[in-house]
């Protein structure tokens, strides 16, 4: 494709109504779903290191600056990649699964920073398999979550059983109401096309 056909196709996309609406609208959920699962990660990871709280705020112990917050990952000292070590050191995610996630996150800061890249570059589009992954992500750390930290601190829960799809968290039930406000948007968007 040479340069003039390039540009062409991207006024088109860019003076196409419904499709800036409707990127508009999967932008605003991927960002969404990636700020749910950043705080699965590392919200959740921070809250296992609360030892109690005072009149200044919470208190976490020695430990998560030592395991966590001052570990160095890819030479760097980041929260969130931190964060994710910890979670496969402990067995709530694997290997593949934080190679997935960073990729999700790079995708979040082209959604984020590059905005005008999904509006009107043709040859961007945004990857939906990325944010149906963020929502099973968000689903598999959260249930792991309730599974291995509150059911076993919870009494009213000993001795008993509880099977996987009985686990509905609460930030699963967040995105699917938010996923359908999005879905019937993109649908009123497509059924005027």
């Amino acid at each position: 494709m040479n340069d003039k056909t390039k540009n062409l196709k991207d006024w088109d996309k860019f003076l196409n109504t419904d499709e800036i609406k409707s990127n508009l609208v999967r932008a605003s959920l991927y960002l969404f779903s990636y700020e749910l699962l950043k705080n699965s990660i590392v919200d959740k990871t921070k809250d296992c290191f609360m030892t109690g709280f005072d009149e200044n705020g919470f208190i976490y112990s020695k430990d998560y600056n030592e395991k966590v917050a001052n570990r160095k990952t890819e030479g760097k000292q980041n929260i969130f990649l931190s964060s994710l070590h910890w979670l496969e050191e402990i067995g709530a995610i694997t290997k593949d699964d934080i190679s997935e996630i960073s990729a999700i996150r790079e995708m979040r800061n082209t959604v984020a920073h590059q905005i005008d890249k999904i509006l009107v570059d043709s040859d961007f589009n945004l990857d939906t398999d990325k944010e149906k992954k963020m929502f099973d992500y968000i689903e598999k750390i959260e249930r792991w979550w309730i599974r291995e930290v509150e059911i076993p601190t919870n009494p009213d829960f000993d001795g008993k059983e509880i099977p996987d799809e009985e686990i509905l968290p609460g930030k699963v039930m967040f995105y699917t109401y938010i996923k359908s406000i999005t879905d019937d948007l993109l649908k009123t968007g497509d059924d005027k096309t």
